[in-house]
């Protein structure tokens, strides 16, 4: 639960930030048009959630680094190998992720948690 709730604030800080940029950047409301108004409210939205997956898969991840120990292939113990940046593909568009390497020398495969 305290963890959540440490998510939950840093998730928040990073949306006020994101907010604060958009009104910033908004500028003098009464010279703006409604397309100006449409892309930077469209751009911050993709921001926010790009964010938004990049934490929460992030802590999906931390999660699964813990509990695994045994590769998915042959079940031998997987050996820690530090942790790697990727860009990963989701339906909402690519995100950029920081994750564990294990390798197993039984079957001689690596693993990048969550798969």
């Amino acid at each position: 639960m305290q963890v959540e709730k440490e998510l939950k604030v840093r998730l928040m800080a990073e949306m006020e930030a994101e907010i604060e940029r958009l009104l910033e950047e908004a500028g003098d409301r009464g010279t703006v048009t409604l397309s100006e108004i449409e892309r930077a409210v469209g751009e911050a939205g993709q921001r926010i959630e790009q964010r938004l997956i990049e934490r929460l898969v992030a802590e999906a991840v931390e999660e699964q680094e813990q509990e695994r120990v045994n590769c998915p292939t042959c079940g031998g113990k997987l050996r820690y190998k530090g942790r790697k940046r990727r860009w990963v593909a989701t339906s909402r568009g690519e995100v950029k992720i920081e994750r564990g390497y294990f390798y197993c020398e039984t079957c001689r495969k690596g693993v990048f948690p969550p798969g």
